[in-house]
């Protein structure tokens, strides 16, 4: 419990930093799509969907209680994820791995919400992350089966949803396949039930909020939410379960 209370109070200040993190991001180079070819935008995107102009990251980073938001929510985060790895094989040495994302997908989860895409700059600094420290765990306890599976998990998630995101362009998109590596590797490691659930549990947290924004009137059917922060959710309630 006293290091669960350790790491809550360093999340608030880890999150606190956040915004400036945020701000860092480059900007996507603007596309310049020709007068005549624009299409009238959907009354469903302009209320719910995906927003008309980027939206530079400094201005993201620049929200009203931006920090005390994130810093809570990263707080919350790092507490649950120590409760989830407490006494599991492997552990402590392999926390800071799963901190490690679990910070980072605080920022990807508000950057999706607001503007339904998750940066590279996020992404594969979550997986790099993951990836890295995964390695010195697995050196240090000699978890080299563990480590294994964790590799072979997060191809399996990169195949699946990379086919997904094929077949459903409008749905999901390519930063969420390259998510779907960095948890992939976490919920590997942890086993086979692990990344089944965190699957599952994606879509049915995508599913149930699909739901309640429909029902509240802020969605339509053809409404593309994002689905970077379903695939955290559903990814830290497995740990929790396993």
């Amino acid at each position: 419990m006293t290091l669960v209370l350790v790491l809550a109070v360093a999340g608030l200040a880890a999150g606190a930093l956040l915004p400036v993190l945020i701000a860092r991001i480059p900007d996507r180079e603007p596309v310049d799509v020709p007068v005549a070819a624009e299409p009238e935008p959907s009354p469903e995107l302009v209320e719910g969907g995906r927003p008309p102009t980027p939206v530079p990251y400094r201005e993201l980073a620049a929200a009203p209680r931006l920090a005390v938001r994130l810093a809570v929510a990263t707080a919350a985060v790092w507490a649950l994820l120590t409760i989830a790895r407490d006494d599991a094989p492997g552990a402590p040495e392999d926390l800071p791995a799963y901190l490690a994302v679990g910070l980072l997908g605080v920022a990807m989860a508000y950057v999706d919400l607001r503007t339904q895409l998750l940066p590279d700059w996020l992404t594969l600094t979550a997986f790099g992350a993951a990836g890295a420290w995964l390695t010195v765990a697995a050196a240090l306890t000699d978890s080299w089966g563990a480590y294994g599976r964790a590799w072979a998990a997060a191809g399996a998630c990169l195949a699946f949803y990379l086919l997904l995101a094929l077949l459903r362009p409008a749905d999901l998109g390519l930063g969420d396949v390259k998510l779907s590596v960095s948890l992939g590797l976490l919920l590997g490691w942890t086993g086979w039930a692990a990344v089944a659930s965190g699957v599952f549990l994606a879509f049915v947290v995508g599913g149930v909020i699909g739901i309640v924004l429909l029902a509240a009137g802020r969605a339509g059917r053809r409404t593309s939410l994002p689905f970077g922060p379903p695939m955290l959710v559903g990814a830290l309630l497995a740990l929790l379960l396993a």
